[in-house]
């Protein structure tokens, strides 16, 4: 006859539990209600723990990989950042550099323009007064 172990504790199963059924993956073996223990159970339980501390270990691990590897993203997003915040900078500095040039020429055109209508005027004058 096949055994079916119990995925879940409100389930029926059709062989008995074991003689260890931890709920919590994490729970202490030692907190388990066993009042008899063979040397069996005692290896069981003594694999149980191994289990639980390399599955610890193991997801430690992925822990610290993942926290890793999200600094690792997280610096480089911020020296994008920083990248284009520079890039940024150095194109509002050229735009103002361009627009202080405009501003600049538009001023010598007008103070150019100003003259030769002075020149003009002072030619004009200095035909009718001849």
């Amino acid at each position: 006859m096949t055994k079916v172990a119990p995925s879940r504790p409100d389930m029926t199963a059709l062989a008995p539990p074991p003689a260890l059924l931890l709920t919590n993956r994490h729970a202490s073996p030692s907190r388990t209600s066993t009042n008899h223990s063979s040397p069996a159970d005692e290896d069981a339980l003594q694999t149980d723990r191994l289990l639980l501390a390399k599955e610890r270990q193991a997801d430690r691990e992925k822990t610290q990989d993942l926290s890793a590897l999200l600094r690792d993203k997280e610096r480089r997003v911020q020296q994008q950042l920083e990248r284009c915040a520079g890039e940024r900078g150095r194109r509002m500095e050229e735009q103002r550099r361009k627009e202080q040039q405009r501003r600049a020429a538009a001023e010598e055109r007008r103070r150019q323009q100003q003259e030769a209508e002075k020149v003009r005027g002072h030619s004009t004058l200095s035909q009718r007064t001849t």
